[in-house]
């Protein structure tokens, strides 16, 4: 006969284990919650970093070599999934006007003095206007992809709804 101190532990344990092994999994959850985002942070930074650095070669030289581009392209195949369609079609964009960059700063080197050569001239300049504006907007169109707060906030929301919620439900009186 066991005695009865221990009869009312194992009565608790009973009662206790499935919440606490809840908990656990609850914990697990959260952490992979995390993981994953962290992955994606890791994944969505590349594509940042290849799309800057082909922006701020172009800025430099004038045009995009094929070395930049080539890097750019290597850089950047993952973002249809990692990024929305509208970024994905502003990466998009921005390596056809690369590739129109290098082809008129291709044609200029050939070209002689003349009508034609000034206005490729032109649509050179556009297009080195182009890169400046975007690499001055560039950290605001990847800032929502990357910022590391946005949990927090979400679960500082939640908590604050949730108390808001319970302190309706407990305090408000009765009719």
């Amino acid at each position: 006969m066991i005695p009865s101190w221990l009869q009312y532990l194992q009565a608790f344990a009973v009662v206790a284990i499935p919440p606490i092994g809840a908990w656990l999994a609850w914990q697990q959850v959260q952490i992979a919650r995390v993981k994953l985002q962290h992955d994606l942070y890791d994944r969505r930074y590349r594509v940042f970093d290849a799309t800057r650095r082909l922006l701020a070669n172009t800025c430099a030289t004038g045009y995009a070599s094929d070395e930049a581009q080539l890097a750019f392209v290597l850089g950047t195949g993952d973002a249809a999934f990692l990024f929305d369609d509208d970024l994905t079609r502003y990466l998009e964009e921005m390596r056809k006007r690369a590739v129109t960059l290098q082809t008129i700063s291709n044609a200029l080197e050939t070209l002689p003095v003349g009508a034609q050569r000034t206005r490729f001239v032109n649509v050179k300049s556009e297009h080195e206007v182009w890169f400046t504006k975007l690499l001055d907007s560039l950290a605001d169109n990847f800032k929502p992809f990357l910022k590391l707060d946005k949990r927090q906030r979400a679960r500082r929301r939640w908590y604050q709804n949730g108390r808001s919620l319970i302190q309706r439900a407990l305090w408000t009186p009765k009719r």
